[in-house]
C-alpha cells in the first residue's frame, strides 16, 4: 500500500538541498566566464561556483574545491523506462521540480510529485517503481564518508541489472493536494 511522504520528512534535507537548488536555479543560465591561463588554454577557476549538469554530473572532478558533494545532476535516467534498486554510502536527495511517480524507499512505497524532496539516508535501498508523468528534477548526494564507496551499490546481481519502470495512468489514490 502506498503512502504519502509527510511534508516533515520531505523537508528533512531542505537546508542541504537549498544549496543545490540555488546552484541549479536556471538550466538556461549563461555559459560561465572562462579564464585564459599563461599557456593560452581556456580554463575555469577551481572555485567557480557554477557547474552545469545537463550533460555531465557534478563530482569531485568538476566541483568547486571547497565543496564535498559526492554527486549532483539532472535526473535523467528516471524517465528511461529502466531503473535499478540501489543504495549509497552517503545520503541522497531527489529534488522533484515536476512530475509524478511511485518510489520505493527501505521497503515502503511512496507517491512523489512537483515540489517534493525525496530524502534517502545512507545505506537505505531505494528505487522507482512507476511513472505517471515524466520527472524533471535533480539528484544530490552528500559527502561520502571516509572509506565509503561512490555510485550505486547493489545487494544482489538482479538489483544491479535493473528492471522496467512502466509509465501508467495516475492512480485513483494519488494525493490531490
Amino acid at each position: 500500500m502506498s503512502s504519502r511522504i509527510s511534508r516533515h520528512s520531505i523537508l528533512c534535507g531542505a537546508a542541504v538541498a537549498l544549496g543545490a537548488l540555488i546552484t541549479f536555479a536556471s538550466m538556461k543560465a549563461a555559459e560561465p566566464t572562462s579564464v585564459e591561463n599563461s599557456a593560452g588554454a581556456t580554463t575555469r577557476p577551481a572555485d567557480y561556483p557554477i557547474v552545469n549538469t545537463l550533460n555531465k554530473a557534478m563530482t569531485a572532478k568538476n566541483r568547486p574545491s571547497w565543496s564535498d558533494v559526492t554527486s549532483a545532476a539532472v535526473l535523467k535516467g528516471v524517465n528511461s523506462g529502466h531503473f535499478d534498486r540501489h543504495f549509497h554510502d552517503c545520503n541522497e536527495y531527489w529534488l522533484i521540480c515536476k512530475g509524478k511517480a511511485k518510489v520505493w524507499i527501505g521497503g515502503q512505497s511512496f507517491y512523489v510529485r512537483d515540489g517534493d524532496i525525496v530524502c534517502m539516508k545512507a545505506g537505505l535501498e531505494h528505487d522507482i517503481l512507476e511513472l505517471y508523468e515524466p520527472i524533471v528534477g535533480f539528484h544530490f548526494e552528500d559527502a561520502t564518508p571516509p572509506g565509503g564507496l561512490t555510485g550505486h551499490q547493489h545487494k544482489t546481481e538482479q538489483d544491479a541489472k535493473g528492471h522496467a519502470v512502466p509509465t501508467l495512468p495516475l492512480p485513483a489514490d494519488f494525493p490531490k493536494e
